[in-house]
């Protein structure tokens, strides 16, 4: 798949009594996926899992990272299902693309999340919806989600729930998983990154034990993503208290769909002093510039990895994850 943004300009650029903003609601819908998305009819995921040529799962303006490895039969980062059983299994690792809630979220005609008569989200297990895997072993953020086409984005909400496997592993214990106990918690957190590169976090809690008693989502959950403002890109972690040798006993997976974000389009602006364009064709991993005297290529936290004057430039060797495409006056997140 080929993406194509226009630079980023700085703001000296631009008159400020020029300027309009047109907002618009963009609600993730996997039925609107342009990555082709069949399922498995035994496990409900998507048949792309394990395919190492799928690097991502693109829905409308989203770009959901995607990654594999089929000769040890592992993936990470997003991958898709359709889902809808949600029972105690005795092979979580077959069977790990179930939510607690069995289905994804219905839409209203209007585009925006159906709820019920108590103000929870209708629940359709024909709808797809979002399977996401955590391991740090893999890469900086393994579980990433960045825009595939240029504008400017403010998150809005999100809806997340616990992977059956993560569920039963807290609430039964699956090897070497073991049940909650008290002071246990289960975090999720996700990271909003600004244009600027600044971060901000919303933690989410889906289990926990206290007092006796253990708190588990079990139903999808809105998490109010406002409070991020302004964002290119978005990166989630998890943890878990129930730790060993090598990290998190607890499996860290987590369910997501509708995602929302508002879309803030400039009208009316006079036309900049200079123009960079930057581009970047996935198939081939080229990345070309235009209008610019040099560019460099950046990791995610900004350690600069090659600075060239030349006009185009491959990236084929490097690492699959998120980078930075940066001219004098223009930037491009990238995911490889």
């Amino acid at each position: 798949m080929k993406l194509h943004l226009a630079a980023i300009l700085t703001a000296s650029f631009f008159t400020a009594a020029s300027m309009a903003a047109e907002e618009s609601l963009i609600t993730l819908d996997l039925t609107k996926s342009t990555t082709p998305l069949s399922f498995n009819e035994q496990t409900g995921a998507w048949t792309g899992t394990y395919d190492d040529d799928e690097e991502s799962i693109e829905s409308q303006c989203f770009s959901f990272v995607h990654n594999s490895m089929a000769d040890y039969n592992t993936w990470w980062g997003f991958t898709a299902s359709n889902s809808a059983d949600n029972s105690s299994r005795t092979d979580y690792i077959t069977y790990q693309f179930s939510n607690m809630a069995k289905g994804g979220i219905e839409l209203n005609e209007n585009g925006t999340v159906a709820l019920d008569d108590f103000g929870a989200p209708v629940v359709n297990p024909e709808v797809p919806y979002l399977v996401a895997y955590y391991s740090s072993f893999m890469s900086r953020r393994p579980v990433d989600m960045t825009f595939n086409r240029e504008g400017s984005f403010e998150a809005v909400e999100v809806y997340i729930n616990l992977n059956s496997y993560t569920y039963y592993s807290v609430e039964d214990g699956y090897y070497p998983a073991r049940p909650f106990t008290n002071s246990d918690a289960l975090t999720l957190t996700i990271h909003g990154v600004a244009p600027d590169g600044s971060e901000k976090e919303v933690v989410v809690t889906p289990a926990s034990y206290s007092n006796g008693d253990l708190t588990i989502n079990r139903g999808w959950r809105r998490v109010d993503l406002s409070s991020l403002g302004t964002i290119d890109e978005l990166y989630f972690t998890m943890d878990s208290t129930d730790t060993g040798s090598w990290g998190p006993n607890t499996p860290l997976y987590f369910c997501m769909d509708k995602l929302t974000v508002r879309e803030t389009t400039m009208t009316g602006i006079e036309a900049p002093v200079a123009a960079e364009r930057i581009n970047y064709d996935r198939e081939s991993k080229n990345v070309t510039v235009e209008g610019a005297g040099f560019a460099q290529l950046l990791t995610a936290s900004g350690e600069v990895l090659l600075s060239t004057d030349e006009s185009s430039f491959n990236i084929s060797a490097f690492p699959a994850g998120v980078y930075i495409v940066r001219t004098p006056h223009s930037s491009l997140k990238i995911a490889k």
